[in-house]
């Protein structure tokens, strides 16, 4: 069978390019395709290419490899086109956390809701529109799917400005089966996800759905037995950190403690809490009483900065010769190289996706951007039926999703109004001044990265 032309725009990415790699050379039913890496950083892209070429030969498999700065040149006939660029995205993050946090609102993670999210909105849609423009001429049949964040303002935009074109987003943390068999950990039912079996799969019903980095466990139960109270006791254990290394018990134990403060409070699950912390308004330090008071820390660019460098090492070594046989041996397949797979197979498989909602939550419109258990082939993504978001939950949502859709169109348009109105939509503004102030810095200090509209 012969495999997909995969296109992966960003092939530098310190968090997808190996992981495709691998999946390209390794996947019976994408080895004899063709890959074509593309990235404006030409360094990166030869350590990229290094490895790709090593691992083909290595593995002896025939697929085909292209590599080029410029994606006009290997877009054509294109089946997937993959998303995974970032502009100046550790050094802008760092700018967008320390002036939101400046004007009252503490960014933890930077990019993705908050003017942090805003901001990368900003930066990103244009240049993902630039892509989508190439793909409407070049190769209009094609899948893009999308890992830039925001995610789900990428995604929207997606689905708002190339209705016409075939679209997906994602995010890694929601990967099954990985993510329904962490769940079996964290509810006693096995001690590590190699024990989980396909039999304790088939007796587990899980409910869950939300925006990207925002999704949420609203039913869980493992032979008709409710398991949220023995997820939330495991929090509640996992928030005292008694486990954690000393260098890691600050950090770990303040979101372990945060995720079992929402979740004894709501009675859901929040399954992206590293994220979803930074969501709402509850931990940004406003508080009164001061018991219990629970407050996120800043984004903290140096440790970010350390990884990324750890990241760029690994690639000139497994690029060099080094690292290949323990690349080939311990690396595992990403989330879009899995879809790919099943979308190009048709083996049925099911993940969580980023799409039109389409009935799939009865108590929201059919245009909302979701994050739901999906199936998913060459002729589109099918969200499963989950029936009603419950309260608050679906009212934080809202308010999500508004602050996304604002903020893509603040994007497009380059209009003040709307973009302040997307600072206003978040649910960490607590002034109007204090949002004005923010917003007004954030485009000052950006310029150079944002359509020079913005300057007028």
């Amino acid at each position: 069978m012969k495999g997909p032309k995969v296109v992966l725009i960003g092939a530098g990415s310190a968090f997808f390019g190996r992981q495709t790699i691998w999946s390209m050379v390794k996947k019976p039913a994408l080895t004899n395709g063709t890959l074509a890496l593309v990235d404006c950083d030409k360094k990166k892209l030869g350590w990229m290419q290094a490895i790709a070429e090593k691992a083909i030969e290595a593995t002896g498999v025939p697929l085909k490899l292209e590599v080029t700065t410029n994606r006009k040149t290997v877009l054509k006939k294109a089946d997937f086109v993959i998303l995974a660029f970032a502009n100046e995205g550790v050094k802008l993050r760092g700018v967008d956390a320390d002036i939101s946090t400046k004007h009252g609102m503490t960014m933890c993670s930077a990019d993705t809701v908050g003017p942090g999210g805003i901001m990368r909105t900003l930066r990103e849609v244009p240049r993902q529109n630039e892509v989508l423009d190439d793909v409407k001429k070049l190769c209009p049949n094609a899948w893009v799917i999308n890992w830039v964040n925001p995610t789900a303002a990428m995604g929207i935009a997606m689905m708002r400005n190339y209705p016409e074109l075939n679209t997906l987003a994602l995010c890694d943390g929601p990967h099954n089966p990985r993510f329904d068999k962490q769940i079996c950990v964290d509810a006693g039912l096995a001690k590590s996800m190699d024990k989980v079996t396909d039999a304790m799969l088939s007796r587990l019903k899980i409910r869950s759905a939300g925006v990207n980095h925002f999704n949420w466990i609203t039913e869980l139960t493992y032979n008709g037995k409710d398991m949220i109270p023995k997820i939330v006791d495991g929090l509640k254990r996992a928030s005292q950190g008694e486990h954690i290394a000393a260098s890691e018990k600050g950090k770990i134990r303040l979101t372990n403690h945060i995720a079992y403060q929402l979740a004894n409070a709501m009675g859901y699950i929040p399954k992206c809490i590293w994220h979803t912390q930074e969501y709402l308004p509850y931990f940004q330090g406003h508080d009164i009483s001061k018991k219990d008071v629970l407050t996120i820390k800043k984004w903290d660019i140096k440790v970010r900065r350390k990884w990324m460098n750890d990241c760029w090492t690994d690639m000139r070594e497994i690029a060099s010769g080094k690292r290949l046989e323990a690349f080939l041996a311990d690396t595992t397949a990403d989330h879009a190289s899995d879809i790919i797979e099943t979308m190009w197979t048709g083996n049925g498989k099911q993940y969580y996706i980023n799409t039109r909602n389409d009935g799939a939550v009865t108590n929201m419109t059919d245009d909302a951007y979701l994050e739901l258990l999906s199936t998913v082939d060459m002729n589109g993504v099918r969200a499963l039926p989950y029936g009603e978001i419950p309260r608050p939950l679906w009212g934080f949502m809202h308010r999500v999703l508004d602050e996304h859709e604002l903020a893509v169109e603040a994007a497009v348009t380059c209009d003040r109004k709307t973009l302040l109105k997307a600072f206003l939509a978040s649910m960490v503004t607590v002034s109007i001044p204090d949002a004005k102030a923010c917003m007004e810095e954030l485009l000052k200090k950006e310029k150079d990265y944002l359509p020079k509209k913005w300057q007028k």
